[in-house]
């Protein structure tokens, strides 16, 4: 925490709709944080990790022609998100700005 009280944060990477960023909560834990639209999703360390992994994996399969026109699902413990073709195409600009 700095001296006004705020917690630091990075941002990780960024797109025009969509910004990932890491916070350095006070008791020394790091928190990851997925800013899509209006949602924010809030992710601990581990958490993080894995779903990065599991976006990485899906987005090693090849679109079938039936799937380029659908909506593209994350289902995860707790709850979906949920990306037209073209807002799947951003978010993994996003995730591989992560490195």
């Amino acid at each position: 925490m700095n001296s006004n009280g705020e917690i630091p944060v990075d941002t990780l990477a960024e797109t025009e709709n969509y910004t990932a960023w890491a916070a350095q909560e006070p008791d020394g834990e790091r928190t990851y944080h997925l800013e899509l639209g209006p949602v924010t999703a809030h992710f601990f360390q581990e958490e993080w990790e894995e779903f990065i992994d599991l976006i990485r994996d899906a987005a090693q399969e090849p679109p079938t022609k039936e799937d380029e026109e659908e909506a593209i699902e994350v289902e995860l413990d707790w709850g979906s998100l949920y990306f037209l073709r073209e807002e799947w195409g951003e978010f993994l600009t996003l995730i591989n700005q992560l490195g």
